[in-house]
């Protein structure tokens, strides 16, 4: 059974970070909620849905020297920099790379905030089947880089042809 089918769908999601062709970290973001799913990860107990989160606190953004996505959540506890800048995607259809995620990763991550890893049978099958990652040359490539911030208080630098945008006027 997939975890949260209710929350993982493509109306929710927002952007990625990665390469959109090697299996991007896809993003989810809803008018109460945040999460995404990583399709492949050095730590493949990383890989899958991660639990979502009431969305009050969490705050992110491109931000920084080399202005990769970050995110913080002080009411998780979480703060997360990634390797890449979040790419958002525009209002109108989405590209079928974040739609297949949905689709092949059904499963919860193994790894849980605050808590002891749970492993699945889906979770082991992305040890010895990890996918393919991008190099870190092709990670800088982004194809436009956007800096912004976004909180649920207010959203700055967000483009307005954007799902964000939409979602931050909701």
């Amino acid at each position: 059974m997939a975890y949260a089918p209710e929350f993982y769908i493509p109306d929710n999601i927002i952007g990625y970070t990665g390469v959109l062709n090697k299996n991007p970290t896809v993003y989810f973001l809803s008018t109460t909620h945040y999460g995404h799913i990583t399709q492949v990860h050095d730590e493949w107990r990383n890989v899958g849905r991660e639990t979502i989160r009431p969305n009050a606190k969490y705050a992110f953004g491109n931000v920084g020297d080399n202005s990769s996505l970050v995110e913080s959540d002080p009411g998780a506890p979480m703060s997360h920099h990634s390797r890449s800048p979040m790419i958002l995607v525009g209002a109108g259809a989405l590209p079928p790379e974040l739609t297949h995620a949905i689709m092949v990763h059904s499963e919860q991550k193994a790894l849980r905030l605050g808590a002891k890893p749970v492993i699945s049978n889906e979770n082991l099958a992305r040890k010895y089947s990890p996918g393919q990652q991008p190099t870190r040359r092709e990670r800088g490539a982004v194809p436009e880089l956007i800096v912004f911030v976004w909180e649920r208080s207010q959203a700055r630098g967000v483009p307005e042809d954007t799902r964000l945008f939409a979602l931050s006027k909701a």
